[in-house]
């Protein structure tokens, strides 16, 4: 039995277009002639063999009497050695004149030989095009590559590369889109089914188009090429006229299909929000390099940036409103939630706004209190009044707490329900189970603490921001703020590395640093006792120098290279190096000097062991606390002892990896140390809750980088006691 549907390819010369209607019969055998026939439809009756294509035998039939989108009756009939065969279908009459524009693109995380593999294409099909997705790829690999940088450049100005995603400090390269969309893996066996696979995307796309062309991007992020784009580029071409299907970039589809190109997302973060006005109220520098750092780091080194830019900030805002607490709103939409702010010490006080008196908690030095119709990116000020009134928390009695939008009552199933909230996720408690009431909310206390605040329809951390003050305007927003300041202030957030030196092959274990590296240097290894030292430029001209540092016994052809680069240039050398008769592993640095903070690679050589016997480890663990506990107000150290069987010094760079709740009481996130020849060093952390802090347990670890190299501890406790 035959089966016939119209199709949205054309073929045959654009001013004589047919519609392709495919027919599908799995009895047919031998050549095979079909055609088409219907009021206004026409098809050769006794042309040639029909064409067996991705879609099945393809008949192309003259349409041009109809409108597209129209609906005709038609038959089709196939002949072919198992006899004639017809079914009726309705043929809908397709849109000519759309393309299809297949994006190949490799992602900032993939491996260099990925991006490698792209450019070999490129370089061997000219009709292949792809995108890379950051700069965070692009830049390191040129930085260890230096030689294909105007490769890249050429086919980048060629238009046959771009750099996709935000502002970047390469040479020549302006991002056009901020991100690519999702697309197709491609993840098939043959160029049929890619070719179909693409069709089924088209006719998804198109039915959202604007304009007549779609975008797909193609293949994995993190892989080479998919096999079958230019495949089908190709294939394609020689098959159908309309519609096209092309290898492009997504320049081209948003140019040649006059797409809007979208805006890159604001960021609508606190920190953004706060840093923006503080700046033009101020004067002081918009921490750009730590918010675009933040965009990509790890969570709690991003949440440790804008935690910064956020208190940089609103201590320069709060200067210029002034008032006892000042309750801020980095939200588009006036906001009522709860505030909450430290004192130096205990009071007995209470929250008024414009002499009215506000539900207040007062527990130990935090004070909480409920601010309603905060305007929308803007604040208001609060007094806080001495008085002889118990605002802590009253002990209750029974299972159940409730708030304005929620009743939570507690059983040994922990059941829940929401009055006009959204639906509660039943909290994990244990018994045994208090409850607490206060002025601004009510808490029931077991193995956790759940909290329910009246007035606040949500059960997430508060947008609004408290900061103690000093003077006294009631409420404003900040857009309406005039500048007060013409002189620039000092930055609202870092504009370096915390900890340097900077490992040169940075994106081994993070992005690049903040504020960028001008300048890189990198060692390769030639043979046991020869190397190549390069150093490259990424921004403007660079003047420093390369100084090596050598373990002892050893020696070399020179120690300090001057290096003068023109911008986007590089430099190289050879270094010869004459070994000790002593076995081991030895780390040769490279460090380059004239950035505000030096840079640095380590090539790790080895003198063989005249016994073969295994080399001592070169980098390990030494010992770790296996637990940390600290009472509120008090902190404790935690330290990590790491050791090195290397006849050499090595940098090291370590981070604290725990839990959300942890990253305000351990710092710092990251710590640098130097550990000496067969050695040993600490690693030093603190554990610090502040008086407010709850209670809780959670597990911690700590990573260790040296160079390529990575150990991570064992497991420390971390224990706020009650």
């Amino acid at each position: 039995m035959i089966a016939a549907e119209s199709t949205e390819l054309f073929v045959g010369p654009r001013t004589a277009l047919l519609q392709v209607v495919r027919v599908t019969s799995p009895t047919s055998t031998g050549p095979v002639h079909a055609h088409v026939s219907g009021p206004g439809l026409h098809s050769p009756r006794h042309g040639g063999t029909a064409a067996l294509g991705p879609f099945g035998y393809e008949v192309a039939v003259d349409v041009s009497e109809h409108s597209p989108g129209a609906v005709v009756p038609a038959e089709a009939v196939l002949r072919s050695a198992s006899g004639e065969e017809r079914c009726t279908f309705s043929l809908v009459v397709g849109s000519p004149g759309w393309t299809l524009h297949l994006v190949g693109h490799v992602a900032a995380d993939a491996p260099f030989d990925a991006l490698r593999a792209h450019v070999d294409l490129a370089l061997t099909d000219p009709a292949y095009r792809f995108a890379v997705t950051s700069v965070e790829l692009l830049q390191p690999y040129w930085d260890t590559f230096p030689e294909h940088r105007s490769l890249l450049l050429r086919l980048i100005s060629e238009g046959r590369v771009e750099v996709v995603g935000a502002e970047s400090n390469v040479v020549g390269v302006s991002p056009l889109l901020a991100s690519l969309p999702a697309g197709s893996a491609l993840d098939v066996s043959s160029l049929g089914e890619a070719e179909r696979s693409v069709y089924s995307s088209f006719l998804k796309l198109r039915a959202k188009a604007a304009a007549p062309h779609v975008m797909l991007p193609v293949g994995t992020d993190r892989s080479a090429p998919n096999p079958w784009v230019t495949a089908i580029h190709h294939d394609w071409s020689a098959r159908y006229t309309w519609p096209r299907v092309l290898c492009s970039l997504p320049r081209d589809y948003y140019v040649r299909g006059a797409v809007p190109v979208p805006r890159p997302p604001a960021d609508d973060s606190p920190a953004a929000v706060f840093a923006s006005h503080a700046a033009r109220l101020t004067g002081a520098a918009y921490p750009t390099a730590a918010l675009a750092r933040a965009a990509v780091a790890h969570p709690r080194e991003a949440f440790d940036l804008r935690s910064e830019v956020v208190s940089r900030s609103l201590a320069a805002l709060t200067s210029t409103v002034d008032s006892s607490v000042v309750a801020w709103n980095p939200l588009s939409t006036s906001c009522t939630d709860v505030v909450s702010v430290h004192l130096p010490s205990p009071r007995n006080v209470h929250v008024e706004f414009e002499g009215d008196t506000l539900p207040t908690l007062v527990d130990g030095e935090t004070v909480t209190f409920l601010a309603r119709d905060v305007p929308s990116r803007g604040w208001r000020t609060y007094a806080l009044v001495e008085d002889d009134i118990d605002h802590s928390w009253k002990q209750g009695y029974g299972t159940e707490i409730a708030s304005t939008h929620y009743v939570l009552s507690y059983d040994p199933i922990a059941s829940l329900v929401a009055v006009d909230g959204p639906a509660l996720e039943p909290p994990r408690l244990t018994g045994p189970v208090t409850v607490w009431h206060s002025e601004v909310g009510e808490k029931m206390v077991g193995s956790t603490t759940f909290t329910l605040w009246h007035e606040v329809p949500h059960l997430n951390p508060s947008p609004l921001v408290g900061v103690l003050g000093t003077r006294t305007p009631s409420s404003g927003t900040l857009p309406s703020v005039a500048p007060k300041l013409a002189v620039a202030g000092p930055p609202l957030g870092p504009t370096e590395p915390t900890v340097t030196p900077v490992f040169a092959r940075y994106w081994l274990h993070e992005p690049a640093p903040l504020g960028g590296l001008a300048a890189n240097v990198r060692l390769e290894v030639l043979s046991p006792t020869r190397l190549r030292v390069v150093a490259v430029s990424d921004g403007p001209a660079f003047t420093g120098a390369v100084r090596l540092t050598l373990p002892d016994g050893w020696s070399s052809s020179w120690d300090t290279l001057p290096v003068t680069l023109p911008a986007g240039g590089y430099t190289s050398a050879e270094v010869r190096l004459t070994p000790p008769n002593t076995p081991g592993c030895y780390p040769i640095r490279a460090t380059l000097e004239g950035l505000p903070f030096e840079v640095y690679d380590v090539a790790l050589l080895t003198v063989p062991e005249w016994d073969f016997e295994d080399p001592v480890e070169v980098l390990w663990v030494a010992s770790t606390p296996s637990t940390v506990s600290v009472t509120p107000g008090s902190s404790a150290p935690l330290q990590v002892l790491v050791a090195s069987g290397a006849h050499g010094d090595l940098p090291l760079q370590a981070r604290i990896l725990s839990p959300r709740d942890t990253w305000e009481l351990i710092t710092p996130f990251t710590v640098g140390a130097l550990l000496p020849a067969q050695g040993h060093t600490s690693l030093d952390f603190t554990v610090s809750a502040p008086s407010w802090a709850s209670p809780g347990s959670w597990s911690a670890v700590v990573k260790v980088a040296a160079g390529d190299l990575v150990r991570t501890s064992p497991p420390i406790r971390i224990d706020v006691a009650r």
